[in-house]
């Protein structure tokens, strides 16, 4: 199999998004699972991790496209493609050059990638997080362990529907969990962090975190994330 027709049957798409503040690239890579097969981990020049030996298919295939995703990112930048390994958790190990985040969502692979600035440390990341719109049946039910009653009521008060004010918590909170967890090395809770103010003039929230994670982020540190929502699906990231 061929570079040119293995984009034409898996890769059914890529380009850039714009992500507002956001001093980097990123790339998304639309694929077709049905044209999958492991062959195309060496056609695009991505290694095959170990830990997908067992993996089914559609999961494997949506690792490839982020992966993807990330080789076109660095290229973006003016950077030679690095293999973005699998570290504790899952989270991929960026090089010393760029610092990055994946996201995988209805068979898309997207990277957000930056040069990594001189004055950050090397566990410093960045987070992106994308997410369909939870179904309203289900939103009563989740909602507890996403969000607490004082968040709940502060963006019911923003956002029309639990379904997408639920939604956006949700994927604002894991992009946060994203750009912190290389520094703090642990998980931690979605109520472990709180949704403190909402702007939707300029798309924002800001999250404070309500517990000490590590000496870099204690009790009180306020994030930003940034989010695009519409009625379908929200991306949200986070920033350095």
């Amino acid at each position: 199999m061929n570079p040119a027709s293995a984009s034409l049957e898996f890769v059914a798409k890529t380009d850039c998004l714009t992500l507002a503040g956001f001093k980097g690239v990123c790339l998304f890579t639309h694929f077709n699972p049905l044209h999958y097969s492991d062959e195309l981990f060496a056609v695009y020049g991505v290694q095959f991790p170990s830990a997908l030996n067992s993996a089914n298919s559609k999961r494997k295939a949506a690792f490839l496209a982020g992966r993807i995703s990330a080789n076109l990112a660095f290229l973006k930048l003016g950077l030679t493609p690095q293999t973005v390994g699998i570290g504790t958790h899952r989270k991929p190990l960026w090089p010393k050059s760029a610092i990055g985040s994946i996201s995988h969502h209805s068979n898309t692979g997207y990277c957000m990638l930056m040069h990594r600035p001189v004055n950050l440390s090397l566990q410093t990341a960045v987070g992106i997080d994308v997410e369909s719109v939870l179904p309203a049946n289900e939103c009563q039910l989740l909602a507890p362990s996403v969000i607490s009653i004082p968040e709940t009521q502060l963006l019911l008060e923003n956002y029309h529907g639990l379904d997408r004010a639920l939604t956006l918590a949700f994927s604002a909170k894991e992009a946060v969990f994203k750009a912190i967890y290389p520094a703090v090395g642990q998980y931690f809770d979605f109520l472990d962090v709180r949704i403190s103010t909402v702007s939707i003039e300029t798309a924002t929230l800001e999250i404070t975190l309500v517990k000490d994670l590590s000496p870099e982020f204690l009790k009180g540190h306020v994030f930003k994330a940034h989010y695009q929502l519409d009625d379908k699906k929200v991306i949200s990231w986070v920033l350095p």
